[in-house]
């Protein structure tokens, strides 16, 4: 599996997941930039488990930049649906950190609402 491959499998999972998605997969100083707020991974985590999660989402136009062996950066459009009523777009960058051999971990996280 390549290491576009590995990262999209990741953001997948935590754009679908609860908050042990973001527990397994943000390194233990990770910093989760959203609308108005810098999360730790713990926040991060807690909001995700109080988030009702999303009807549909999608992921598209991603980009990865590695920055050596072992960091890579991943760009991409995200929209999501929530309800009829509520739906998001963002521009998204996560920075990761290879770790322990083959295991990438989220660094920074950034969203950009469009």
């Amino acid at each position: 599996m390549s290491i576009r491959e590995k990262l999209l499998a990741i953001e997948r999972e935590l754009a679908d997941g609860a908050g042990d998605a973001y527990r397994r997969h943000l390194r233990d100083d990770a910093v989760v930039i959203v609308p108005g707020q810098a999360l730790t991974k713990d926040a991060t985590a807690a909001a995700m488990d109080d988030s009702p999660g999303w009807d549909e989402s999608t992921i598209s136009d991603e980009r990865v930049l590695e920055l050596g062996d072992a960091v890579a950066v991943l760009n991409y459009r995200f929209s999501g649906r929530r309800g009829e009523d509520f739906s998001y777009s963002a521009l998204m960058s996560s920075i990761y950190e290879r770790r322990e051999g083959e295991t990438w971990q989220l660094v920074l996280h950034q969203q950009t609402p469009l």
